[in-house]
């Protein structure tokens, strides 16, 4: 379980061109369940294996001041156990078959997969449905977990990489949810309590708010039907409303530190995810700055 980096701009141009692909793709079936749960699926009879992931759209940017950080507390502590399944049998289960599960939170959701063999997963599925729907989120677990939490929240401010990150997101959204640590701050994880986790929950985890996508040697119509009956008890809800940062970013931030090396982030406020420039802007964004390639890695790690 981890806060997720900022993506590269490799990532970022495959995210958008599978994006626009998939709109359009006939071989992607789709569905859209009473309760408002998304289904996604692509059937790939050659693969071996399937992935299978819960999108929840909430994260970091979503959260009440007070108790920042409570969407990366709350994937902690979905993988603790169920009401009906201990943390121990959770893990085992996927390991058993050499499968991989895990979860991360971003500022704008919350995401949680696994990736198994093909001939498990329906079981898989099920067992990922229970710990998205049915987590027992025990008090003497969110203590424990705070404690986890709390040390890599130390580890990352004790690396320069990870602090000139945050410090860059302060400074660009001045006044904004989308300039937090996502993890939060050590006062507002150490606010956090088993009834705000729950509370946080019951608001953002519901149909409207949620996709459940799968790939690999599935059928798709058996997959919809069995994401429609393990989600079925899932409220409807609704998706939270967001603000746009209103405030200039600071130019300059600087944090002083006794070590070896210094780190530079530079920046600046970009494009909408829907604007159709996006995968032209994250190309330039390579070209400069991202990857042994670039520009910029080439003139300072090579010919200086």
């Amino acid at each position: 379980m981890a806060v997720a980096p900022v993506a590269t701009a490799a990532v970022a141009i495959a995210t958008v061109a599978g994006s626009l692909r998939l709109l359009n793709d006939p071989e992607v079936s789709r569905a859209v369940l009473p309760n408002g749960v998304r289904v996604v699926v692509e059937p790939m009879p050659g693969a071996h294996s399937v992935s299978i992931g819960v999108w929840v759209g909430v994260g970091s940017r979503d959260e009440p001041a007070e108790i920042a950080g409570v969407s990366h507390f709350l994937e902690h502590l979905l993988f603790k156990g169920t009401t009906t399944r201990a943390g121990r049998e959770i893990a085992e289960m996927i390991d058993s078959h050499g499968g991989e599960m895990n979860a991360f939170t971003t500022k704008e959701n919350t995401t949680f997969y696994v990736r198994v063999p093909a001939a498990v997963w329906r079981e898989s599925l099920a067992l990922l449905a229970d710990v998205i729907t049915s987590p027992a989120l025990r008090s003497d677990d969110v203590e424990s977990e705070r404690n986890v939490i709390v040390e890599e929240m130390l580890a990352d401010m004790d690396s320069p990489e990870d602090r000139v990150s945050t410090l860059f997101a302060e400074n660009l959204f001045m006044n904004h949810e989308l300039g937090r640590e996502i993890a939060g701050s050590l006062e507002t994880v150490a606010a956090i309590t088993p009834e705000a986790v729950r509370a946080f929950f019951a608001d953002w985890y519901c149909g409207a708010n949620m996709v459940v996508a799968v790939a690999g040697r599935v059928d798709a119509d058996e997959v919809t039907t069995a994401v429609a009956r393990l989600f079925s008890d899932v409220p409807t809800g609704a998706r939270p409303m967001r603000t746009s940062p209103m405030h200039a970013p600071k130019p300059l931030a600087i944090f002083k530190k006794k070590t070896e090396q210094a780190h530079i982030l530079l920046g600046t406020p970009g494009l909408a995810w829907s604007d159709t420039d996006r995968a032209a802007l994250a190309l330039v964004d390579h070209i400069l700055g991202g990857g042994m390639s670039s520009r910029l890695f080439q003139t300072i790690r090579e010919e200086r």
